[in-house]
């Protein structure tokens, strides 16, 4: 319980890796799976609840790793064809007043990033946590020509953890699947399209990747070996 708020987090991990070429979930870093890795980073001491989406092809695999050898206490409910509608599966199981949602694929955040969100949900009313970008954003109209760039002094890398007041995240899914929303997003654009909505980003970290590629593997494992040499 945080400041007489109740926290929910949603994992999601619905998703079918087809950029990845395999089920990213179950690869390993250092012999401890992408899903066990992120869902033991979510359960925190702030944290008063722990939702997991998952794909139905899975759910007896995810909840042997997770709850049966991990014995880690998490719900699990079956996910959809899109992350907000696992999301959305996720918030209907949940009870929480402040909700937290979380990329499956990012094993590394830590205690102190998710309080961040959290404080920030609990002041603003929705926080995200980002980076500024070190790159050029550049906006490519339908046929492959530029169109501008962004101001990379504005322009940051979006990551999750994520978090909302329930209402406000209950709201916006509701109005997205009225609407027929398709887009692939995040949570904090749907808030900010359907409840007019401003979203409070806050610095995550750059340890803090979404693993989407075989390279992003190779780059976990890295971040795994600095971590163990810096204890």
């Amino acid at each position: 319980m945080r400041a007489d708020l109740r926290v929910s987090a949603i994992v999601t991990c619905a998703g079918k890796g087809t950029r990845f070429g395999s089920n990213k979930l179950l690869a390993t870093i250092d012999g401890v799976t992408v899903i066990e890795r992120t869902v033991r980073a979510m359960a925190t001491p702030s944290v008063d609840e722990l939702i997991v989406a998952v794909s139905a092809d899975h759910t007896d695999e995810y909840r042997r790793i997770l709850i049966d050898e991990g014995g880690l206490d998490v719900v699990l409910v079956e996910g959809d064809r899109e992350r907000h509608l696992s999301a959305m599966r996720g918030l209907a199981a949940s009870t929480g007043d402040i909700i937290v949602t979380h990329d499956g694929v990012r094993p590394f955040t830590t205690p102190e990033l998710v309080d961040r969100v959290i404080d920030g949900a609990i002041e603003h009313g929705a926080a995200m946590l980002g980076l500024p970008s070190m790159v050029q954003v550049k906006l490519v109209d339908d046929d492959g020509f530029i169109g501008g760039s962004l101001d990379r002094s504005r322009s940051w890398l979006g990551q999750t953890p994520q978090a909302f007041q329930r209402d406000l995240l209950e709201t916006a899914y509701r109005l997205a699947v009225e609407s027929g929303y398709d887009r692939v997003s995040d949570d904090a654009d749907i808030v900010a399209e359907f409840c007019g909505a401003r979203v409070r980003i806050l610095e995550g970290h750059v340890n803090n990747i979404k693993i989407t590629t075989p390279q992003d593997l190779g780059t976990a494992r890295l971040i795994v070996e600095h971590l163990i040499e810096s204890d």
